[in-house]
């Protein structure tokens, strides 16, 4: 087996055993948080969650993947690199909390002074840990990660569950994030110390920052285009329809984010040394998008049918007003795990200003559609739909910068490894509409399991009818 291979397989092992095992136990937290909290409160933290991702953005300043880019930096570049970024979050940290008033006041809720203040150490926490995990990642200690953030998970878990039991409301959403980013700190400058540098040297930085700048930039535009639909929803619209809003997003994320994350932190570090062989680094992605579309397609038809059982099942019946939003965006599920690892290609291939590039793109036609369904519509259902269609051009965009100016080939490679699971998706989406009309089932477990059931051996047929293969063959494949 070839180093690099080695190297993938390890690393995508370690952060499926984080990945999966975080996937059921958040799934299991948010079940019983759920029904403890309101929607109202979801939708005060979301909204500080939201602004806080923005002022984090100039703490991390693409740096994490310049770090992991340049393996030739040395101890004092580091150090000038952490003292830069430490002093860059605490005054962005101070910043953000002297502003909590001023959000509150916008936003027409004194809930949000508390929180914003409490969230603010969390930036302070990012700029000191983001150094030590660029070089965890660069030194592809996945196992060491994986289990960090598996026990820190269960632990914060636990504390929100107890928090929230004995009353304490909204707090039980911001306490424990900022517990397990002070316990990530900790960790992280035990195994990765440094050292406060104040003549720190500016060579470095500037190295840093040629690489980052695009990143950076593309991470800022981006930003707007996955969260100015809950902002606006925020303040045009109220906070009980955020909460149902952000929790339909987030049960749609959970799937994608828990498939994507397992590779996407890995492929970056293991693509860079690709990075003088395009070729290849497209025939290598080229099977990463077939596992994701494989993956994704069938999961976005099964999670459109098992949208009203699911929600109730995990949530309860007082957030049934999500399930239409949370439906709808489950058919943008194939497009977003495949775009979600569009970063890790232009990261690896150094053309980060490509990536730059399709981000202002992307934005402006998903602030476009945003803002036509909110000002004409002004339902949460109209801005997933806009959603939906933003993502679409944006998937086009991306892939064709992508193919063209990166890959230096033709779009439609990438097409051919979408064709075989849109069959499947089909396929299993007329059987399970047929099931629907003909063959309805009130209880919503049984209906659960049921349609588990089909949809598992709707796709295995088509694996081996239509592919002419076996499940087992498709792993195998994958593996080799």
């Amino acid at each position: 087996m070839s180093t690099l291979k080695q190297t993938m397989l390890t690393g995508v092992f370690w952060s499926a055993v984080e990945k999966y095992s975080a996937f059921f136990i958040s799934l299991i937290i948010s079940a019983i948080l759920a029904r403890i909290l309101s929607p109202l409160e979801y939708g005060v933290v979301t909204v500080a969650s939201v602004i806080i991702d923005f002022f984090a953005l100039f703490v991390s300043m693409g740096i994490g993947p310049a770090i992991i880019q340049y393996k030739d930096l040395t101890e004092t570049d580091l150090d000038s690199i952490f003292t830069a970024t430490l002093i860059l979050g605490l005054v962005l940290g101070g910043v953000f909390f002297v502003s909590s008033w001023t959000i509150a006041n916008f936003y027409d809720n004194q809930l949000l002074v508390p929180i914003c203040q409490i969230l603010a150490v969390n930036l302070l926490m990012n700029s000191a840990n983001l150094v030590p995990n660029s070089l965890m990642m660069r030194d592809l200690r996945f196992k060491f990660v994986a289990t960090r953030s598996l026990i820190l998970q269960i632990i914060s878990g636990i504390f929100a569950i107890i928090v929230a039991y004995y009353g304490w409301s909204v707090y039980a959403l911001v306490i424990p994030p900022i517990f397990t980013s002070i316990c990530v700190c900790v960790i992280n400058l035990y195994y990765y110390p440094r050292r406060i540098d104040w003549h720190f040297n500016l060579i470095p930085l500037k190295r840093i920052f040629s690489y980052s700048i695009y990143q950076f930039l593309f991470d800022s535009v981006n930003y707007f285009s996955r969260n100015l639909d809950k902002l606006v929803i925020g303040r045009l619209m109220s906070m009980d329809a955020l909460g149902y809003y952000d929790k339909s997003y987030r049960l749609m994320m959970m799937p994608l984010s828990k498939v994507t994350q397992v590779l996407n932190p890995v492929l970056q570090p293991v693509l860079s040394t690709l990075q003088d062989d395009i070729n290849e680094m497209e025939k290598k992605y080229g099977k990463l998008v077939s596992i994701l579309s494989n993956v994704s397609f069938p999961l976005a038809i099964y999670l459109l049918f098992t949208a009203y059982d699911l929600i109730n099942i995990v949530y309860g019946n007082k957030w049934d007003l999500a399930v239409p939003a949370f439906q709808i965006l489950t058919l943008s599920l194939p497009l977003q795990m495949i775009l979600s690892s569009s970063g890790g290609v232009f990261q690896s291939a150094n053309s980060t200003q490509y990536m730059f590039l399709t981000g202002i793109r992307n934005t402006f036609f998903t602030v476009s559609t945003l803002f036509i369904a909110t000002f004409w519509f002004k339902t949460i259902e109209a801005i997933a739909w806009s959603w939906n269609i933003s993502l679409c051009i944006n998937f086009i965009l991306t892939y064709r910068t992508m193919y063209h100016s990166v890959f230096h080939c033709s779009f439609g490679n990438l097409l051919c490894h979408l064709t075989k699971p849109f069959i499947s998706a089909s396929m299993l989406f007329v059987v399970m509409l047929m099931q629907h009309c003909l063959l309805p089932i009130s209880n919503i477990y049984l209906s659960f399991v049921v349609k588990t059931i089909l949809a598992i051996a709707v796709t295995f047929l088509f694996i081996r009818l239509v592919m002419h293969t076996t499940p087992m063959a498709i792993l195998k494949s994958i593996k080799s």
